[in-house]
């Protein structure tokens, strides 16, 4: 159940893009979308710790400010670059362009961490940042802002990922998720109100919104700590790869996006290299 728990992950949170584009393309702005989606994955995630956790204490004070900030502060504007970004690029591309996080994440813990890479997991990195490089080489001109936010979010994500390993499991899984959620509600209604972004203007954005907080977000989310409760994070890091597939896959055949050898490489090397990663780093802390 736990490999099933996060194919079903990798699936809704691949298809996250796609939503996304949906929404663009039926009036609404990035930052609008976001205060939607973040607002509706609240509410739905308070109501669920509310029903099956009532019984279950909440953090106190200073864990819950970490939390909530977690969110507002980690989450929400990593959401923001990456929504952007695929605004401004093709999904294949932008995927794979954020997929190269763990290397991030692995340099992070290098510096911060002192955990020094292995000669594998060196060779690992250098094939994700090639593939990287391939795919880069893909985006069309006046496209460069677009990498630049994919990189921006995998960079932030990485942070987001490296602090939330120290404070979520004070907490657990689910509060730690809907305390983080509601800060990055609270960031993006704040961001909302200032700015005024656009919504969608007819039901087909509004409900591509739903999905995308329901869908790519709840459920994702929800299953995938579900999964790495029961298998582990190495193998459901390996597993997760699945995600940038079906992005890649909705792309080329919802939206018709070019499918070149070149990108075929690039994103053979980053999921490669990301997956062996993760292989290497589970037969490490065995």
């Amino acid at each position: 159940m736990g490999v099933v728990f996060i194919l079903i992950s990798g699936v809704a949170f691949g298809l996250l893009p796609w939503f996304a584009r949906i929404a663009y393309d039926h009036g609404a702005e990035p930052l609008g979308m976001l205060a939607v989606r973040f607002l509706f994955a609240s509410v739905i995630m308070l109501a669920g710790r509310l029903t099956l956790q009532r019984k279950d204490p909440w953090p106190h004070r200073a864990l819950s400010i970490k939390l909530f900030l977690l969110g507002a502060v980690g989450y929400a504007p990593q959401a923001t670059f990456f929504f952007f970004g695929i605004e401004r690029l093709d999904i294949s591309l932008a995927t794979v362009i954020f997929y190269t996080y763990p290397v991030f994440v692995v340099i992070a813990s290098w510096i911060f961490l002192k955990h020094i890479p292995t000669r594998l997991m060196t060779l690992c990195l250098g094939a994700v940042v090639l593939g990287a490089a391939l795919t880069a080489g893909e985006v069309k001109a006046g496209s460069w802002l677009g990498i630049a936010l994919m990189f921006g979010a995998a960079i932030w994500y990485t942070g987001y990922i490296v602090i939330s390993s120290k404070i979520v499991k004070q907490a657990g899984a689910f509060t730690s998720l809907t305390l983080a959620m509601l800060g990055a509600m609270c960031a993006h209604g704040v961001i909302y109100i200032v700015l005024r972004p656009d919504l969608p203007h007819d039901s087909t954005g509004w409900i591509a919104i739903l999905a995308a907080s329901l869908f790519a977000t709840v459920i994702a989310m929800g299953f995938f700590f579900a999964g790495v409760s029961r298998i582990g994070p190495g193998e459901s890091a390996v597993l997760s790869t699945v995600e940038p597939v079906v992005s890649i896959a909705v792309g080329v055949t919802a939206l018709n996006e070019e499918l070149t050898a070149v990108r075929v490489m690039g994103a053979l090397l980053v999921l490669g290299g990301v997956a062996l990663m993760a292989q290497f780093s589970r037969s490490d802390t065995k």
